[in-house]
């Protein structure tokens, strides 16, 4: 079944009506009306609780790995081994999203959100008695890596593919802003906090707190009733039927392959030049652990800036808007490579967190408006798959790479990476032309309404 919806102009103004239409205090009540439905709250719950553990590990992983690997040639902990662990939490996407896509449509998703919970606590509990017994290396942390990453492979579909099962369609841009405003802000504190642990008692203890937090946000999803979508038993296909499903939809959209492919690429960059090395700049010239936590938490700060945008505001041509706004990650790791300050790596964290928010609510709502129902989970698991696809890469190099020619020259080189990928992604006339409030139909009206052919995408699999 297709998704139908009324005109979102008439539900919620875009940025050149909010003047005409009503003011955004109205707006913003408006949106929050999303909180009556008691399920959507147990969402809310778990995403505070298991986002603020990703916050603490996005500080404590790095420095576990950092202070294992001190020796006299690295004396702040070698970004090599930074890169291996990493790219190894980033690995199981590769393998898991397309599963963990395939069963949330077959399954209740809030199923699949409970074992992924359960594989990201084994991995951080694991990190943390590793660190706790002084028993740690980097081949032992990387599998602990593993274990999280799958975790976070099967998560993603799944969670992207329940809030529509909850809540109207016409209402969907405001959950998906509190969503994520959720997780922005505990996203924030979690970087803070895990920024003081690391710093007061060591990463060891931050991940067991990761642990414990990822344990507790289970138990909101026990109380979730969403049922398993309803399938006739004849059409029941085998999941490389599914799997070649979900892709035909990937592949007969031009907009939705583009911005994923360009994805590749800006994360793969992302994660090289800023996640990768961004500890090992902020131990060396910032001041350590907790200036890294300033930084995770300015980018928090931004996410949590672009949910708040998210309520308030829709426009007409989301991929447009969003793929202007994919420019600003380039920031954070060309300011850091050129030596820049912490107030001012700071300052584009920000801007880089609000510009990937505000995209990533624009680009739930064209997916959930666009893509049926049936068939979500899957698109978001090829979506996760491509966009991650570089990304291991990305951190795989950027640390022996930094060792070889400098820092600086590896993060200006992501920035070039994620500035030219997203250029060419501006140029398709279907990424900057895709309207909001288009007639949602099969993959060939999306084309139709935007006066060209559908495009072939990639070869068939």
């Amino acid at each position: 079944m297709s998704n139908t919806a009324p005109d979102f102009e008439a539900e919620a103004p875009s940025i050149d009506q909010v003047a005409e239409s009503q003011s955004l205090k109205e707006t913003f009540r408006e949106s929050l009306t999303v909180l009556r439905i008691s399920q959507f709250r147990l969402v809310l719950l778990e995403r505070l609780l298991s986002t603020s553990a990703t916050g603490i590990s996005s500080v404590a992983l790095s420095f576990a790995v950092l202070a294992v690997t001190k020796s006299a040639g690295h004396p702040d902990g070698n970004a090599a081994a930074v890169s291996f662990v990493l790219a190894a939490q980033l690995a199981p996407m590769l393998v898991f999203t397309l599963v963990g896509g395939v069963l949330a449509d077959r399954f209740r998703p809030q199923r699949v959100m409970m074992a992924a919970n359960f594989s990201a606590a084994a991995g951080e509990g694991l990190a943390a008695v590793l660190m706790l017994t002084h028993s740690a290396h980097t081949w032992n942390l990387l599998f602990a890596a593993l274990l999280m990453g799958t975790g976070g492979a099967l998560f993603y579909p799944s969670s992207q593919s329940l809030i529509p099962r909850l809540v109207p369609e016409d209402r969907m841009q405001a959950a998906s802003s509190l969503s994520r405003l959720a997780q922005s802000s505990m996203l924030m504190l979690g970087a803070a906090v895990g920024g003081i642990l690391v710093t007061v008692f060591g990463p060891g203890e931050a991940m067991g707190l990761d642990a414990v937090l990822l344990l507790l946000g289970t138990a909101p999803l026990v109380r979730i009733t969403v049922p398993a979508l309803v399938r006739a038993a004849e059409k029941a296909p085998g999941m490389m039927h599914e799997l070649r499903e979900g892709w035909a939809e990937v592949r007969s959209r031009t907009w939705l392959w583009a911005v994923i492919a360009c994805y590749a690429a800006v994360l793969a960059g992302w994660f090289g030049g800023f996640t990768v090395l961004g500890p090992e700049v902020a131990k060396a010239r910032l001041g350590g652990a907790g200036a890294w936590a300033t930084i995770i938490s300015c980018d928090g700060l931004g996410i949590l800036l672009g949910g708040i945008a998210g309520l308030m505001y829709q426009v007409k041509r989301p991929m447009f808007v969003g793929t202007i706004l994919t420019f600003a990650f380039a920031l954070p790791p060309v300011v850091m490579g050129l030596g820049g300050p912490l107030w001012a790596i700071s300052a584009v964290s920000v801007l880089a967190g609000f510009s990937g928010e505000y995209f990533m609510i624009l680009w739930t709502v064209a997916l959930t408006r666009h893509i049926p129902q049936e068939k979500l989970a899957r698109v978001y698991s090829y979506d996760a798959l491509g966009s991650l696809s570089a990304s291991p890469l990305g951190s795989l190099v950027a640390g022996p790479a930094s060792n070889a020619f400098g820092t600086r020259a590896v993060q200006l080189g992501a920035g070039a990476v994620i500035v030219g990928a997203t250029g060419l992604t501006f140029m398709s006339s279907q990424v900057r032309n895709l309207r909001a409030d288009a007639p949602v139909g099969p993959a060939t009206a999306d084309a139709g309404a935007l006066g060209e052919e559908p495009a072939p995408g990639f070869a068939a699999v």
